[in-house]
């Protein structure tokens, strides 16, 4: 009986090590910082307003391996409406002809972390966007008259503002752009609006990390 008593409780007790073997490892693994686990990886969304000319406004939308890494890559788009503004005349010789209308932009981005200074808060980058875009334009208020599809190229230096290294912030950017097109000429009745080969870029977003 005694033999069989040992055996009976060997058997328990190597179910016990078995069945508990997961639960140690489940509670090996709660040692790791909730906050760590949460932040493997991030969703980077920035919102650009309308400029302070009223021209373009925007989105990104960024995915970034880790919270904290250095890289992100993703997708933006853009549009907006440029009547005889600042924003139009860094993008065309002749903008006194008449309006033109951003119908849209998309692209890829990707964007590289420098370094981080005071504790994270910020983070001065370098990135480029690449994609295409649609121009109309139009004299006076009459119906859209020119159009053109070109491609554009858009390296930028920049620094992202996170107070507290946290979720919520803002993103600064600025460089050169570069246009691609055979199509360079915007014809409306007073004339031609033609697309500057090289322009400036500057935004201002509002920058949250998921």
């Amino acid at each position: 009986m005694r033999i069989q008593s040992r055996g009976a409780l060997k058997a328990v007790l190597a179910s016990v090590a078995l069945l508990g073997g997961p639960a140690l490892a489940d509670d090996a693994g709660e040692r790791i910082p909730p906050q760590e686990r949460e932040r493997r990886g991030a969703v980077l969304l920035e919102f650009q307003p309308p400029a302070l000319d009223a021209s373009m406004y925007g989105i990104r939308l960024d995915i970034s391996p880790s919270f904290d890494g250095p890289f992100s890559f993703g997708l933006m788009t853009r549009a907006g409406q440029w009547g005889n503004t600042v924003g139009v005349r860094t993008r065309f010789d002749g903008a006194e002809l008449g309006e033109v209308k951003l119908n849209y932009a998309v692209g890829a981005d990707a964007r590289y972390t420098v370094l981080t200074l005071a504790n994270g808060a910020l983070r001065p980058f370098v990135g480029v966007t690449a994609g295409f875009e649609e121009f109309v334009a139009r004299s006076g208020k009459g119906p859209s008259q020119g159009a053109s599809t070109t491609a554009f190229l858009e390296p930028a230096v920049g620094v992202m503002w996170r107070p507290g290294a946290g979720r919520l912030g803002l993103t600064a950017r600025g460089g050169p752009g570069f246009t691609f097109t055979d199509t360079r000429a915007l014809r409306v009745t007073a004339g031609e609006l033609k697309l500057r080969q090289v322009y400036p870029t500057a935004s201002l977003g509002l920058l949250v990390v998921l």
